[in-house]
């Protein structure tokens, strides 16, 4: 009967602790009397050499069958957007880049790379073992 007692009361000052520190004020940030520094904000100038420029390469290829493969060109740095539309229920895969995507009818798949080194990156349905497309990434501009 004593256990019982001390446990209801363990309990009680437990959730009293829990009501107290949820309604007490946080505690500010700054301490009083010590002098803060505002950090500035400096912008920092970007390259804009030709070289470093990188563009967005947007682009959709279709996996139905019968569709011709597409070709996208891009280049080394470039950012590839590239969607895939079927009316097939698959996997969209670009194994060079270790990138699986489900497709389906209403849902195509999306991927977004960063294309780093130059050669082809193939883009294949996973069950129908077909090739529906290809994406040359030729050297970066000098």
């Amino acid at each position: 009967m004593l256990g019982r007692r001390l446990l209801v009361l363990f309990a009680v000052l437990l959730g009293l602790t829990a009501l107290v520190t949820s309604l007490a004020p946080r505690p500010t940030v700054t301490r009083p009397g010590v002098a803060q520094v505002t950090p500035t904000v400096t912008a920092t100038p970007a390259r804009t050499d030709a070289a470093t420029t990188s563009r967005r390469v947007v682009a959709t290829m279709s996996a139905d069958p019968g569709r011709p493969r597409a070709t996208i060109h891009a280049r080394v740095g470039d950012v590839l957007a590239l969607t895939v539309r079927g009316n097939v229920l698959d996997d969209v895969e670009i194994e060079a880049a270790g990138k699986v995507v489900p497709i389906d009818t209403g849902s195509p798949a999306r991927f977004e790379l960063l294309l780093d080194r130059r050669g082809e990156l193939r883009v294949d349905l996973v069950d129908a073992e077909r090739l529906i497309g290809v994406v040359e990434v030729s050297p970066p501009r000098s």
